[in-house]
């Protein structure tokens, strides 16, 4: 995808991304309001897989998880997010990760586990000072795991 806007004109006559089906509001509509109600309802349907088994401050030491699914080999397993996490305080890495049961682990502080012994699902490298986090790094990059690994 081109990092450049195309020119006025075509921008004015764009119709409907063929990537996402998401439409352009066509100039002039009316209501627009409603028109751009339209356009942010699909924009979030076309987005809405990016919120899967996403890491999220809930003020404090606390984290949320959203839901969501990932493989284990042909297994389908389903997390359903939670919320109330309590990260261990004063930590440069915390590496948060769904083990292959499903199970949040939150208390990891040296590295992700190797794949070879721990299958799981990367989600997230947290950093926290003072009482609260600092930051949230998104580690979410691949939702199938082999079997037998």
């Amino acid at each position: 995808m081109s990092e450049v806007y195309p020119s006025d004109n075509e921008l004015l006559n764009i119709l409907d991304d063929s990537e996402t089906g998401v439409e352009y509001i066509t100039t002039g509509k009316s209501p627009y309001y409603l028109e751009f109600r339209k356009l942010l309802y699909r924009l979030i349907l076309a987005t809405k897989r990016a919120n899967d088994l996403r890491v999220f401050d809930e003020g404090g030491l606390d984290i949320g998880v959203k839901g969501g699914k990932f493989w284990v080999g042909t297994t389908l397993v389903t997390y359903g997010g939670s919320s109330g996490n309590t990260l261990a305080d004063n930590k440069a890495n915390i590496y948060v990760y769904l083990n292959a049961s499903g199970v949040l682990v939150v208390n990891e502080y040296s590295q992700f586990p190797s794949m070879s012994t721990t299958p799981h699902l990367r989600l997230a490298i947290l950093t926290t000072s003072g009482g609260d986090i600092t930051s949230i790094t998104d580690a979410r990059c691949n939702y199938y795991i082999p079997s037998g690994v």
